[in-house]
């Protein structure tokens, strides 16, 4: 039992509950699209609002979507009831989604492990900041991640049952997967399941039959997309999809997308478990007679699969699951941190173990790990003060990106309201509260305290920090000036890089921004990079005359590169 007497297994899931929306749904308006990923699955959703065209709407001129629309249609219907497309309703798929991965990891592993450490694998799954920042993006990822772990949590239950009841609700979830991002959202559940039985003793004929029947069940509802897709788009839309989907997987794509070596999906588990990674650094230290290697040391080889075996079933699952599914994604070709979301609720199982472990045997790294994020807490805040009070030494800002740090470093010196003041503050007493008692606690208390501590820095970071840095990287001030300009009609723009598109600043624009080649204009207005301009302006000075109109010493943060608002006319 945790030591603590307001959590108890009567209230731990409302705990988690409260932690979780307090920390994702108040947050999820106050940064403005930044990077070409978010806006570039938001305008999806614009366009079948825009069109009403919900199957394969076109958007940015001439882009069909390369992802199943599962994601757009819920920014769609959220953003039906908000009016139209904001950040807000963008973002809001993907923390609803983080909302139900949590709390079905706490219910999944208070029934079938320990309330305890499924309470800590809860939090511990949130505050792990790539968890904690999928949460926050207008992307596929956390999305796909919620049905997968749903699926295998639910084939999980099939299994526990004797298969006696037909699995409806993993169906469902590695339907949702597909329609997401593909047939690895069945595939993989699949797998990871099949692995499993096949080690609890599961005949290989039977565990066969009995993953196959569920997953050709799933493929039904998202082959109806897939053939009104086709009907639609054709051999244009047939050939992405088989590029996406088994091109990216066998590496046989017609470009380089994210290739990365297999030691990358090391680095990015270790990096995404950040601040849990400085946890269990610490706790490597040899800390007086204390040392947390000491029962690795101690350990055998030998002894390693009869442990296994001797393991817990929803422990080895956890296990398996973490395995089969990062040995998946090390044979593509192309990797991203994103794609190894689905094992971190698992990884989390036994960080909250090892956390019970250390607390059991008092060990130090728990107080120091939990003075070291009240000090962090501490710091930020003290930074946060400095810079409203704008004694920043501008002087230290030197090189080629000067201009945008500066920018990044004046919008936290903007004014801010009492309700981000208030934010901050928080964090700053929950630092000074933390280092004043963290002498007289124990040490599971140290850890919960931490944990705490480490929450309110994520509301500081996500209502202040994150939106005053963040915001002065968008495009949107672009935006702003094409809609003053011409409220209405289309704009022209031209990007030397295939496949790359001014997503943002479309985006903030209605989906009004479209390609100069093929849209072949007689006049109007276009968005060009100062580098591209170099060679399309010459190549075209024959045809048309251009006018300087803008000049945005700021660089784009879609093409990194300063942008020019011309206007043109065909000679």
């Amino acid at each position: 039992m945790l030591p603590v007497v307001h959590i108890n297994s009567r209230n731990a899931f409302w705990i988690v509950a409260l932690i979780v929306i307090a920390t994702l749904l108040p947050f999820l308006g106050e940064t403005m699209f930044n990077s070409k990923g978010e806006p570039r699955e938001a305008i999806v959703a614009v366009s079948m609002l825009n069109s009403g065209d919900w199957i394969l709407p076109v958007s940015n001129g001439d882009v069909i979507p390369y992802k199943p629309p599962f994601m757009a249609w819920c920014i769609a219907l959220f953003s039906l009831l908000a009016g139209h497309v904001t950040e807000y309703t963008s973002r809001l798929p993907s923390a609803l989604a983080l909302i139900v991965l949590v709390l079905w990891s706490y219910r999944f592993f208070a029934r079938n492990y320990s309330w305890s450490r499924a309470f800590l694998c809860s939090v511990v799954t949130l505050t792990a900041f790539e968890v904690y920042r999928a949460g926050f993006a207008c992307r596929v990822d956390m999305l796909l991640t919620m049905f997968i772990v749903g699926a295998l949590y639910s084939l999980y239950g099939y299994w526990q049952n004797g298969f006696r009841r037909f699995p409806w609700l993993a169906v469902l979830m590695m339907s949702g997967a597909m329609l997401t991002k593909g047939p690895v959202g069945v595939l993989l559940p699949c797998a990871v399941a099949g692995v499993f039985m096949l080690l609890q003793g599961v005949n290989f004929g039977k565990a066969f039959i009995k993953l196959l029947l569920p997953a050709l069940a799933a493929l039904v509802l998202p082959a109806v997309w897939y053939v009104a897709a086709y009907r639609q788009g054709g051999d244009e839309f047939l050939r992405l999809a088989m590029e996406e989907n088994f091109g990216r997987f066998t590496g046989t794509m017609s470009y380089d997308s994210h290739v990365k070596p297999v030691w990358y999906n090391f680095i990015t588990v270790i990096t995404g478990y950040v601040p849990y990674t400085l946890l269990i650094l610490l706790s490597l230290i040899p800390w007086g007679r204390i040392n947390a290697l000491d029962g690795l040391r101690r350990s055998r080889v030998s002894r390693l699969w009869s442990d296994f075996k001797a393991m817990e079933p929803a422990r080895k699952f956890a296990l398996v699951c973490i395995v089969v599914i990062f040995v998946f994604y090390c044979i593509p070709k192309s990797k991203r941190s994103v794609y190894l979301l689905p094992i971190y609720p698992f990884i989390a199982l036994f960080i909250a173990d090892y956390i019970t472990y250390l607390a059991q045997r008092g060990h130090r790294a728990l107080r120091i790990y939990a003075g070291v994020m009240a000090s962090i807490a501490l710091v930020a805040s003290l930074v946060f003060l400095v810079i409203q009070c704008g004694w920043f030494p501008y002087g230290v800002l030197k090189g080629r990106h000067a201009l945008d740090n500066a920018m990044m470093i004046t919008g936290l010196e903007q004014h801010a309201s009492l309700a981000k003041w208030l934010l901050v503050e928080l964090s700053a007493i929950a630092g000074i509260v933390v280092l004043w008692r963290l002498r007289r606690q124990s040490a599971i208390s140290s850890a919960l305290m931490a944990m705490g501590v480490t929450v309110s820095i994520y509301w500081a970071f996500a209502g202040v920090y994150q939106p005053a840095i963040l915001n002065a990287k968008s495009d949107k001030p672009v935006a702003e000036v094409i809609n003053r300009l011409q409220p209405e009609g289309d704009v022209y723009a031209h990007v030397s890089t295939d496949m790359l598109r001014f997503f943002t600043a479309n985006y903030y624009t209605g989906d009004r921004i479209k390609p100069f080649e093929s849209a072949e204009p007689s006049s109007g207005y276009l968005l060009i990079g100062v580098e591209d301009a170099r060679t399309f302006l010459p190549e075209h000075a024959d045809d048309y005359d251009f006018y300087m109109v803008r000049h945005f010493r700021k660089r784009s943060c879609d093409t990194r590169q300063p942008m020019l608002l011309l206007k043109f006319r065909e000679k």
